[in-house]
């Protein structure tokens, strides 16, 4: 009778685990919101966690912006939601997109056209044919497959090209700062002869003050800010990791858009991650600016 009760105890005990785990795994699958979603095929570092539902995204511009043809926008996760409100102003009738980011491992030469296959939530994005013509400048050699599947600069923004646009070809570049302002303003012109009179987006994946406390943080982005309002963007390049990662990226960004007509600026948003993640003691933060540059009305 003992070794009968003991049984009993024991098969009541896995049962209620068992009914545990499935109430558990419904209410999670029910209430959590989809930001995680793994791909079918991940070649290059997209960042996986950044899922875009293609349901909530409002093409029409938000009232309180302009439609904007480019700008400086950050690649780190935290920023997903900043990110994707940039996304949103972007002009979207578009003949090609051009990504550029900073090559983080500063590996190789300065500049590298991106010419591999990028597989996110919404399928494939291949480079723009004019990859090739990239090439054929002296000063660009094809990005190395090995830095770039853990380069998330400009893999974080597949996903958002993806969700936003469809079929529009990516010309992507990745730089490091090798060299600091000398040759920039050419190569930028290089560029722009190469794309023509084609309606481009020109999209600069920065991420602003890096492992500081968000006091110090807050008083390096003040600096930057100064920089960009008073259009000194030469000025950009005394600057170090303590307010930017990329001043090449952001050089060159601005650059392009101004050769193109786009010089008027608009700071979208700021942010720091401190605070997004409601931790505003945290030691070492990131900070985020998001710029939009368009046409005076």
């Amino acid at each position: 009778m003992k070794l009968f009760n003991r049984n009993l105890n024991r098969n009541f005990n896995m049962f209620f685990i068992w009914m545990f785990m499935v109430i558990l795994t419904v209410t999670l699958t029910s209430s959590a919101p989809i930001i995680h979603k793994e791909p079918e095929r991940a070649a290059y570092d997209i960042d996986a966690r950044i899922f875009i539902d293609k349901k909530q995204i409002n093409i029409s511009v938000p009232q309180y912006m302009e439609t904007i043809q480019g700008g400086i926008v950050p690649h780190h996760h935290i920023a997903y939601s900043m990110i994707g409100e940039f996304y949103e102003t972007l002009e979207k009738e578009v003949d090609l997109i051009m990504l550029i980011g900073p090559n983080h491992s500063g590996k190789g030469p300065r500049y590298q056209a991106v010419g591999s296959i990028y597989m996110t939530h919404y399928g494939q994005i291949a480079p723009s044919p004019l990859f090739g013509q990239l090439l054929n400048d002296d000063d660009v050699v094809i990005a190395d497959d090995t830095m770039l599947r853990g380069e998330h600069s400009v893999g974080i923004h597949m996903n958002f090209i993806s969700a936003y646009y469809e079929n529009t070809p990516v010309l992507t570049l990745l730089v490091h700062e090798t060299g600091g302002i000398h040759g920039v303003d050419r190569f930028a012109q290089k560029i722009k002869h190469l794309i023509g009179d084609k309606n481009v987006v020109i999209i600069g994946s920065v991420d602003f003050s890096h492992d500081l406390s968000l006091e110090h943080a807050n008083m390096k982005d003040q600096l930057t800010k100064e920089i960009l309002k008073n259009k000194s963007y030469k000025r950009l390049f005394t600057l170090n990791n303590d307010y930017l990662d990329s001043p090449t990226t952001a050089y060159l960004t601005i650059m392009l858009l101004k050769e193109m007509g786009y010089e008027h600026q608009v700071l979208l948003k700021e942010g720091n991650a401190a605070l997004i993640l409601n931790r505003p003691s945290m030691k070492a933060t990131t900070s985020y600016l998001v710029y939009g540059y368009g046409k005076e009305d």
